[in-house]
């Protein structure tokens, strides 16, 4: 959820809604206005927005207003002519759905790019570099698109281990070597049987990198670093997950290259010279796609 709807939706008395009502009409412009000139401005006391902050289960006020301006700034930013959900119209001709799907993708991975922050991902980096595995767990298209990551990864000595079958996921979860870390891929971050996975993981002291949207969210709250994704798509009414793909994609590839680069020259000569050898029979008379003799 959207710190924007609990907002909307939290039970406050009449004095916090009327701060709450004064900080959603006002949006962004709250950057400069201090606790006191709100109540000011709202008839209320500085206390009041502190009680606001601790309901939404922030520290205080300052972090309260830092998370709402983060997430305010993000939902004004890119996505201004494609809709994420209906990218395209039943008129649309075969070339405006071309180009129209290549902007939503492009657009979905620069969403993403501006959710990253280098705090977060040098965790997860350091998080997978100390593990002797990474078990993944996802339903779904998430699913699917996590087998490239187990790919790549595999090609440079790290393992991943895919959790797919859901009567087996949560019983592998408890499973899972105290040495280890998990990767969740969710998109809302309050899918049941993803819940029940991180209680477990958490119960082993198992590190959580989740993958996820903005929000607050369960997964997110019940993993030790989050990374966050393009979050424009509803649950259901689309033509299909185009942007959450792209976006997943994008930041799995990232991770990859990050735990690549740490050892960039082992793992580059790893990779080629396994290549080179799998794939002796593979051959091109165009130039472009020819090998360079080393």
């Amino acid at each position: 959820m959207l710190l924007r709807e609990k907002m909307e939706n939290h039970a406050f008395s009449n004095s916090e809604k009327a701060v709450i009502d004064y900080i959603l009409e006002k949006n962004v412009l709250i950057e400069n206005m201090t606790a006191k000139e709100i109540a000011q401005a709202t008839y209320t006391v500085p206390s009041t927005l502190i009680r606001i902050a601790k309901k939404l289960n922030y520290s205080g006020w300052n972090e309260l207003k830092e998370a709402y301006l983060k997430e305010a700034r993000y939902l004004q930013s890119h996505f201004s002519n494609i809709d994420a959900n209906i990218p395209f119209k039943d008129n649309d001709t075969m070339m405006s759905i071309a180009g129209k799907i290549a902007t939503l993708k492009k657009e979905s991975i620069d969403d993403t790019l501006s959710l990253i922050t280098h705090d977060d991902l040098q965790k997860a980096i350091q998080i997978i570099r100390k593990a002797s595995c990474i078990h993944l767990f996802a339903v779904s298209n998430n699913l699917l698109i996590t087998q490239e990551f187990k790919h790549n990864m595999s090609r440079i000595r790290k393992p991943v281990h895919i959790h797919g079958l859901q009567n087996e996921i949560i019983f592998n979860a408890t499973l899972a070597s105290v040495d280890s870390c998990a990767m969740i891929v969710s998109y809302s971050g309050e899918t049941y049987v993803l819940e029940h996975i991180a209680q477990a993981l958490n119960h082993k002291n198992i590190p959580i990198i989740a993958i996820t949207s903005i929000g607050y969210n369960t997964i997110a709250r019940m993993s030790q670093c989050v990374l966050r994704i393009c979050t424009r798509e509803k649950l259901y009414s689309k033509i299909a997950t185009f942007s959450t793909d792209s976006a997943v994609t994008y930041l799995l590839d990232v991770i990859y290259s990050c735990v690549f680069a740490l050892d960039y020259k082992k793992n580059l000569d790893i990779k080629i010279e396994t290549s080179k050898a799998i794939e002796t029979g593979r051959f091109s008379t165009v130039d472009i796609l020819k090998e360079d003799e080393f």
